[in-house]
């Protein structure tokens, strides 16, 4: 049996060509999203983690009302109690703002961090108070009826026009099936993006070029807030992780490699 003393990537960590990935997912997703991206990156020798957040997926037992310190625990507990080391830690979405927390908080096992089609917040923004003209028809639409009650069920399925146009039908109703709610801690922490800039780990940004829930313009936008961050691009919709597995993770890897090198 290994024991503390060996690190659980450890032969991703003697092969230079191979990562460990930790893929933290988005509102009203789950670990769950990362199922087929998962599955290519560990077909490909990787180390991947997809923890899921307190509240959400298989976790949405517990409820929906938690602090942010939960949400950064339920991430920063993998590296630590895993035993995690030069960890790409990877963020899908709303996911993005936890990213800038979770490495304050374990950044000497981190290698480097990379925004999926992820939101970045300059200091002091928060995400519940972003400006209408950044969302999707949809996504605006989603979340009137969510803010006026409406059954979880009508919430789900404009949110599925946002996020997931591009996917067939057989895995809109996969991701139907599971979606859940969305806490609003995340979406309500003021950012403290200088103080992540200050650690210096190396960033990277994955661009879904077709994306409705977050337009490229605003993903350039979010780039230009991460000096020296590299950024590539897949040609899919935002949930680019279940529609767009292998490009995706050529892109992670591509990013992954990059920024090891140049770090």
């Amino acid at each position: 049996m290994a024991f503390a003393s060996t690190p659980r990537n450890s032969t991703a960590r003697l092969d230079p060509r191979l990562h460990t990935f930790v893929l933290v997912h988005g509102g009203m997703y789950g670990g769950w999203g990362y199922r087929c991206l998962a599955e290519v990156l560990r077909s490909r020798g990787h180390v991947v983690f997809t923890p899921t957040l307190t509240g959400y997926g298989d976790r949405s037992h517990l409820g929906t009302s938690f602090p942010i310190e939960t949400f950064v625990a339920d991430v920063a507990n993998v590296l630590v109690y895993e035993d995690l080391h030069d960890v790409v830690l990877v963020g899908h979405s709303q996911a993005g703002i936890l990213l800038p927390l979770v490495a304050k908080a374990v950044t000497e096992r981190l290698a480097a961090i990379v925004w999926l089609a992820g939101v970045v917040l300059a200091d002091g923004e928060r995400r519940i108070d972003e400006d209408a003209a950044d969302m999707s028809v949809a996504t605006r639409a989603a979340r009137a009826e969510r803010d006026r009650g409406a059954p979880i069920e009508r919430v789900r399925e404009l949110f599925l026009d946002s996020v997931l146009h591009d996917g067939t039908p057989e895995q809109r109703a996969w991701v139907l099936e599971r979606l859940g709610a969305s806490s609003d801690a995340i979406r309500s922490e003021p950012s403290r993006l200088s103080e992540f800039l200050a650690l210096g780990l190396p960033t990277g940004y994955v661009h879904a070029t077709d994306d409705r829930s977050l337009s490229l313009d605003l993903q350039r936008r979010f780039v230009g807030r991460l000096p020296g961050c590299q950024a590539v691009e897949v040609d899919a919709g935002h949930s680019l992780m279940i529609t767009a597995p292998e490009a995706t993770s050529v892109a992670l890897e591509r990013l992954a490699t990059n920024l090891k090198t140049t770090s």
